[in-house]
């Protein structure tokens, strides 16, 4: 399944990216690792992610509280958001 990232999605994760190479470089890259094995896991297997609502679902990464909001649109996985996991819901449910 082809994965394309949202605008916004692309911009939290770069907010992230950036936290976390602040602190460590090596950080940072597992990070990215582990984006990228969590957005392979679901091209694979879309439906692994809980619902958050009738069209999005949420995808908690290994490693790293965040994450990943998306929907299954046709033949394409589209990640909408980079959240991270402990922040207020009401900040990130216009993402439903």
């Amino acid at each position: 399944m082809n994965v394309q990232f949202a605008a916004a999605a692309r911009a939290e994760a770069l907010e992230a990216f950036e936290y976390y190479f602040e602190r460590s470089e090596q950080a940072a890259r597992r990070f990215l690792e582990c984006l990228e094995a969590a957005t392979h896991w679901l091209s694979e297997h879309p439906a692994t992610g809980k619902p958050l609502s009738p069209r999005t679902r949420r995808y908690l990464m290994k490693t790293f509280p965040y994450l990943v909001v998306y929907r299954i649109e046709q033949d394409a996985l589209w990640i909408i958001g980079v959240v991270p996991e402990k922040r207020d819901p009401t900040n990130w449910r216009h993402l439903l």
